[in-house]
């Protein structure tokens, strides 16, 4: 059929008949609450995404109205000396910088008067190269100015300004000039988003260069700094630093960002709440690789995909669902839940055995019962999210110790593991001796984050120390407790030539008890909230439907390895293909023993991790044609497979040719690195 011009097909006999129609299939079982579950999962997923989409553009609107102001004061008429730049301190993570030069390219400058242009290192390997991009991004908003002639002879495009008889080339400055001079603009604003990525050598010129044009150009830099000011002024030459007149600005930090985010996502009301497994993991990879906000996003996205694609329970998150509208299965499922097992067996245990039969045999009863406590247990996480703050707050003092993110503190209150734990109880015993100035600072914070009922009690608290302070008059020092150390004193005793230690408390002002009584109360507030509110979410009923927490999708989805997997399957065809042709000899347990049967890729990537740095390719073609038994006839098919299979060796980059031996290979990767 390659040479051929034309194909007749001629069918079997019978073949002229229709084929008979495919029945649709109908879902069946658990299958049929998809429809349910993809609008509840649409629902839910489109408000935190707006969430996060927002909180993206708040948390660099500070830097981002700055520099906007900064620009704006750059006028024609400024000094043609040096060329005004923004020195923005982007933190190292380059991912986040293209979100902040969007937010100013659209924020910082005027649309009529002004010109926003953004350059990479991907876009400017040479000096020609970056001129060319420069001129195109900024004439861009004007389709009329320009015209792109044919290529030369040289292969260079020309540019052709309008009501221009001279035609320039598509990197020289006059076809920008003449675009500032027609549209009247106020400011060419050059933003250098990866400035440490630039060439030094390059970016001195360019910066040389441009300033030579700062007197028919208004130019203004911006430099996306990820490491520091001296590091990027090292970059630079003596007279391009001499060019360039700059102000600094930072932006919002990768872990303040991060933290942000957490919050907006797993401290806020919600449905389905993410377990502690994957918010680790989400963290510790955010924390490794330093990622954008935007990673954070897909990873959140893809939890709540793979709980409600996965999990056909979710489809009892809407509140507003009937029996009629659930398949029997999907309660047949919520009857063999683990947690339903462990309730029912707390109902047998306090002797409720009509209410444990109708769950087991009515779908009414288990759907209201289900109703309830997935409202309870979202109820309990919330109030799980709050007591976190409130611990988050107890920590305010950062004299004292050194803060613990309040994303760790959440991943160990869905652990289980938050309360009673050694960092809570030194919280607890830091707070003791805590002086009545100390106190009235972190009664103002704990009622700023604490619900309505414990925050109507730290407000009395707060109103009694206000009072106690009024009504003290011994002394102008702060108020304080028993177990505070200037309440007490070492006493030296000598017996029997031994010097013994012990403590001694002075005598407490009436303030002093007053407010420690006040102290004690406020304790045992806090303690009889946190052991209320800081639960294991495990022992929630119903919690596989309102709490996700399996980390293997996402390992697998965001922290994949195709290395070892393209490793895997040319050494050992049989586990991916799975057939009897490739399976190991019953006399060898090695499943990668050459065979001809496998395939010749395969075949010649074992030859290959059993050879040095250096192959010779004669011999390599040799041993390949001895494992694939190929005769006299089909030498020449096997030789063609040798050179298929050559060739993905050099696609996947295993080898390479070399300029020594002409008939030598050289190997460029080794198994397992």
């Amino acid at each position: 059929m390659d040479f051929e011009t034309r194909y007749v097909f001629k069918p079997k006999s019978g073949g002229g008949t229709r084929p008979s129609k495919r029945r649709r299939l109908e879902p069946s079982g658990l299958h049929t609450s998809w429809p349910l579950r993809k609008s509840t999962f649409e629902t839910l997923w489109s408000a935190q995404a707006q969430r996060l989409k927002d909180l993206q553009y708040r948390i660099n609107k500070t830097t981002v109205d700055q520099i906007s102001k900064f620009i704006r004061d750059t006028t024609e008429g400024g000094s043609i000396d040096k060329i005004l730049s923004a020195l923005v301190l982007t933190g190292p993570s380059i991912a986040s910088h293209s979100l902040l030069f969007e937010q100013l390219s659209t924020t910082a400058v005027q649309p009529d008067s002004d010109v926003f242009v953004t350059l990479t290192s991907s876009v400017a390997p040479n000096l020609k190269t970056l001129l060319k991009h420069l001129i195109q991004k900024a004439v861009a908003t004007d389709p009329e100015a320009t015209e792109e002639a044919d290529d030369d002879d040289d292969g260079q495009a020309r540019l052709k300004a309008k009501r221009k008889p001279v035609r320039l080339l598509n990197y020289d400055l006059c076809a920008l000039q003449h675009h500032v001079q027609r549209h009247r603009v106020t400011r060419v604003v050059v933003a250098f988003q990866d400035c440490e990525a630039f060439d030094g050598h390059l970016l001195s010129e360019v910066i040389e260069l441009l300033k030579c044009w700062r007197d028919r150009i208004p130019f203004v830099f911006l430099f996306g700094i990820a490491t520091t000011i001296q590091d990027f002024q090292s970059k630079l030459s003596r007279r391009a630093t001499q060019c360039i007149s700059g102000r600094r600005f930072d932006v919002v930090k990768a872990d303040v960002a991060l933290e942000q985010a957490f919050e907006s996502v797993f401290l806020r009301d919600g449905l389905v709440w993410v377990g502690s497994g994957v918010c680790e993991a989400v963290l510790r990879r955010q924390r490794d690789h330093i990622q954008s906000l935007d990673a954070f996003t897909d990873s959140i996205h893809y939890a709540y995909m793979s709980h409600f694609y996965a999990n056909a329970l979710t489809v009892f998150l809407d509140s507003t669902i009937s029996r009629s509208q659930v398949a029997p299965d999907h309660f047949k499922a919520l009857r063999h839940l683990p947690s339903f097992r462990y309730h029912v067996h707390a109902l047998l245990e306090d002797r409720q055995i009509s209410l444990v039969r109708d769950l087991l045999e009515n779908d009414d009863a288990i759907l209201r019962h289900v109703k309830t406590h997935v409202a309870a247990g979202t109820s309990a996480l919330d109030r799980l999210s709050h007591a976190v703050r409130v611990l988050h707050a107890l920590q305010a003092d950062p004299a004292t110790t050194q803060q613990t993110p309040r994303s760790s503190l959440m991943v160990d209150a869905l652990c289980g593991q938050l309360y009673a734990s050694p960092w809570e109880r030194t919280i607890m015993l830091r707070l003791r001796k805590t002086n009545s100035a100390g106190l009235r600072k972190l009664l103002l914070q704990l009622d700023a984050v604490a619900e309505e009922e414990l925050g109507e009690a730290f407000r009395e608290m707060l109103h009694e120390l206000d009072q106690l302070l009024q009504e003290q008059t011994e002394g102008n020092g702060p108020l304080r407790s028993e177990e505070d150390l200037q309440h007490s004193t070492l006493r030296t005793t000598v017996i029997a030539k031994k010097v013994e230690l012990s403590k001694q408390k002075l005598t407490m002002t009436k303030g002093d008890s007053a407010y420690t009584n006040l102290l004690h109360r406020l304790m045992s507030t806090l303690e009889n909230y946190l052991a209320r509110t800081l639960l294991d979410p495990q022992t929630l009923v119903f919690h596989e439907i309102f709490l996700y927490d399996l980390k293997s999708p996402l390992r697998d989805v965001f922290t994949p390895k195709p290395r070892f997997a393209i490793e895997r399957a040319l050494a050992a065809p049989h586990d991916y293909l799975d057939c009897a042709c490739c399976a190991p000899t019953s006399d060898s347990a090695d499943e990668s023993t050459l065979s001809s049967s496998q395939p010749a890729t395969a075949v010649l990537y074992q030859l290959y991790l059993e050879s040095g740095a250096m192959i010779n390719a004669s011999d390599l073609q040799t041993a390949f044609i001895a494992i694939m038994n190929a005769g006299e006839q089909e030498e020449a098919r096997v030789k063609a497979l040798f050179q298929r299979s050559l060739a993905e060796l050099k696609c996947l980059g295993l080898v390479r040719g070399t300029r020594k031996k002409a008939d030598h290979l050289m190997k460029t990767s080794w198994r397992g690195l």
